[in-house]
């Protein structure tokens, strides 16, 4: 049976209020959370596409006669495993590193492209025979092809971004 009203009716508010009682704040706390969750996520993949569109190239271009050493490799390697700690708190995918090597006329080019703001740590001097140029205008780089060998689908690789 049901409760009675002060007016002596039927009141139906008792069948919420019984089984929520006063934890209907649960339900109201989980709803805010998912609304802030969600804002958050909306915010952190539009700042990580933003940082995306800001990346800075450079072109390492080696001497005829050039021979790194095993320290200055390890030192260039750390200089760009430093590259997320310049940056700042960001989305890993905006803070990573794109090392490109190509061949011009035979002569080596090392491309590096990172975030903007790792732009000056990415021109810095790793090795003495190298010049390091900024290329200016970003161009793609044509891909290389395999003789008889099928090109990949769309649905081969996962996540390749240079197409």
């Amino acid at each position: 049976m049901g409760q009675l009203s002060p007016v002596g009716g039927f009141d139906p508010g008792w069948v919420p209020e019984s089984l929520w009682g006063d934890r209907w704040w649960v339900l109201a706390n989980a709803a805010a959370a998912a609304c802030v969750w969600g804002c958050a996520r909306w915010w952190w993949i539009r700042r990580a596409r933003a940082m995306l569109l800001d990346r800075s190239v450079v072109a390492l271009v080696p001497a005829a006669g050039f021979d790194p050493s095993l320290e200055e490799i390890e030192r260039h390697a750390a200089r760009l495993a430093r590259v997320p700690a310049v940056v700042g708190w960001a989305p890993e995918r905006a803070v990573g590193v794109r090392i490109r090597l190509s061949s011009e006329e035979g002569r080596l080019s090392y491309r590096v492209e990172g975030p903007g703001r790792a732009a000056a740590l990415l021109r810095l001097r790793s090795y003495p025979d190298v010049d390091v140029v900024d290329p200016g205008v970003r161009h793609e780089v044509s891909r290389i092809r395999f003789d008889g060998v099928p090109p990949l689908g769309s649905d081969d690789h996962d996540g390749d971004e240079d197409e």
